[in-house]
């Protein structure tokens, strides 16, 4: 039997709100976490970004701190240098030459700076060479004779010493009970004053430098150079002297010892050889010739001559120059 229908029930609608709900959640928490995911994202970006960034700052900075280094490196030597200028036109030329190499070797240590190459050494090296060229530069003041401190305080103490000895002297005519004492005292003083005026004697030598030889052909007023043994009548010996304030101006006299390919001193007595002492060895020598000049503490050139009338031997010929009895230069020249 048919159960009738009961138009008067209300019907359930379909469900449809709940699944509709549902879903529109689900979409929110995927954009949700799609946005968190975009944020790691550039979070991480600019994190790994940075971190280069930082390094090329810290390397920048130790670069930075290698070219300080290197700068006060440099100019200190530089300063130690140019402190040295202003004693005399020679040493200034070697002090300039000293600081265009200092720069140089600058200018390689900064090149292994700039290629991030070990540069440790190089800059060693540098300091080395600014030791290297102070140590040359004292050696040059002392050849050419830059004593003028030396000298005034070794003329104190002779001045001293002098008056010393006048004072022994008055006393050992004064106090004849005393005159034993008195004249050991004065052999003391008088040693001590030979040991100060050989000190001063050698200051005052003049140094010489730039020695050559021209060996000429002499045909009456005429010479023409000539480098033949068997063609060549006369050597012309000339030299510049260097400058030295110790030295009193006036006439000097140098000694010229032309020494053969054997070893043997030329000389000629008759024309002007003769024999003088090495103060420094105390021996004897034999000189060719001399040269004089009119002295005033500078730079002068000096020439002497030497014609002794008798071929020369073939080989290699050595001068040496002397002055106040010590050597102060040399010279070398070959004859084929």
């Amino acid at each position: 039997m048919n159960t009738p229908t009961n138009f008067n029930q209300p019907s359930t609608p379909p469900n449809f709100g709940t699944p509709q709900k549902s879903g529109g959640n689900n979409g929110a928490m995927i954009g949700m976490g799609i946005a968190i995911a975009l944020l790691l994202g550039l979070a991480g970006y600019f994190y790994v970004s940075r971190v280069p960034e930082s390094e090329h700052e810290a390397a920048l900075t130790a670069k930075a701190s290698e070219y300080a280094e290197l700068d006060a490196k440099y100019q200190e030597a530089k300063t130690a240098l140019e402190q040295q200028l202003g004693i005399n036109q020679e040493l200034d030329r070697k002090i300039q030459d000293q600081l265009q190499q200092l720069e140089a070797s600058k200018n390689e240590v900064a090149g292994l700076i700039r290629d991030k190459k070990d540069y440790k050494s190089a800059l060693a090296n540098m300091e080395r060479q600014k030791q290297q060229f102070l140590a040359e530069i004292n050696d040059l003041k002392r050849q050419v004779g830059i004593l003028t401190e030396t000298n005034t305080q070794l003329t104190q103490q002779t001045e001293q010493l002098t008056s010393s000895l006048n004072e022994t002297q008055s006393k050992l005519q004064e106090e004849s009970s005393a005159k034993a004492s008195l004249i050991s005292e004065k052999t003391q003083l008088e040693g001590e004053r030979q040991v100060l005026s050989k000190k001063v004697d050698i200051a005052s030598a003049i140094r010489v430098r730039n020695v050559t030889v021209k060996a000429v052909d002499v045909r009456g007023s005429k010479e023409k150079s000539k480098n033949k043994a068997k063609k060549v009548d006369k050597l012309n010996i000339c030299f510049m002297t260097e400058a030295n304030e110790v030295a009193p101006a006036g006439e000097e006299t140098f000694y010229l010892r032309i020494v053969d390919p054997t070893g043997t001193p030329l000389a000629i007595e008759s024309l002007g050889s003769g024999v003088s002492t090495d103060k420094r060895s105390s021996n004897e020598f034999r000189y060719t010739t001399t040269a004089t000049t009119n002295y005033s503490n500078g730079e002068t050139e000096v020439c002497g001559a030497w014609q002794p009338g008798q071929n020369f031997v073939k080989g290699k010929y050595t001068v040496e120059v002397f002055n106040k009895g010590y050597l102060v230069g040399t010279g070398a020249f070959n004859l084929k």
